[in-house]
This record gives C-alpha cells, structure tokens and sequence, in this order.
C-alpha cells in the first residue's frame, strides 16, 4: 500500500511500514508545518492513505466534503502499542483502506467508516 504518514505518525511507524514492503512518505521530511488541507491535496494526487493520529482529517472530509484515498487514524498512544494498533490494523483492515475507507483503530475497537 501507499501510506503518507503524518508528522505525529512518522519515525518508526515508517521505518516498520517500509520493512513489509509498502510506499511510505512522511510529511516531516518535506514540511512538517504543511496544513492539513495541503497534506490531504498531496495524499489524493499521489493515492496515498493517510496515517495520522488526529482526527482534524475526518473533520475535513465529512464537513468540507473533500475527496481522499483513506485515512488510518491511530490512537495516540506510546510507540510500541501504536505499532501493535497498526499492525492489527493493517490484518484487519487492509482492503477497508484500499478501498478509501476511513479506519479509527482504537486499543478498545475499530470504526469503519466507508466513503459515500
């Protein structure tokens, strides 16, 4: 898969992604001051999902009704059990963020929201 991981979802979680194989560009390396508009522009014209762990995506995409390619957003949570979250995320959800759907991967559940 083709990720762009936002700056409070880079470091490892890049590093890791990038060892199973997938695309994977982290916002920090280009601007990590870079709006969200700007961040969700660059995820649609490259088709990338993007990996965050704040919800200011959702609020743009339900509210202003931008388009995307899927967003996966992570608790905030230390590093070790973020990556826990993705990579159970990524076992259960893959086709969900092929398919452009919205993934809130929580440690208690997952919401799937589908694109209209």
């Amino acid at each position: 898969m083709n990720f762009l991981l936002d700056v409070n979802a880079s470091g490892a979680l890049a590093r890791w992604l990038i060892d199973l194989g997938h695309d994977v560009i982290e916002v920090s390396h280009k601007d990590p001051r870079m709006s969200d508009d700007d961040i969700l522009s660059w995820a649609v014209r490259e088709r990338r999902i993007i990996v965050t762990t704040d919800n200011d995506f959702e609020e743009i995409i339900w509210r202003q009704g931008k388009s995307h390619c899927g967003v996966l957003r992570l608790e905030n949570l230390p590093r070790a059990e973020r990556k826990a979250l993705l990579h159970d995320a990524l076992n259960h959800h893959s086709k969900d963020l092929e398919s452009g759907a919205i993934v809130i991967a929580l440690s208690t559940k997952f919401r799937v929201r589908k694109s209209l």
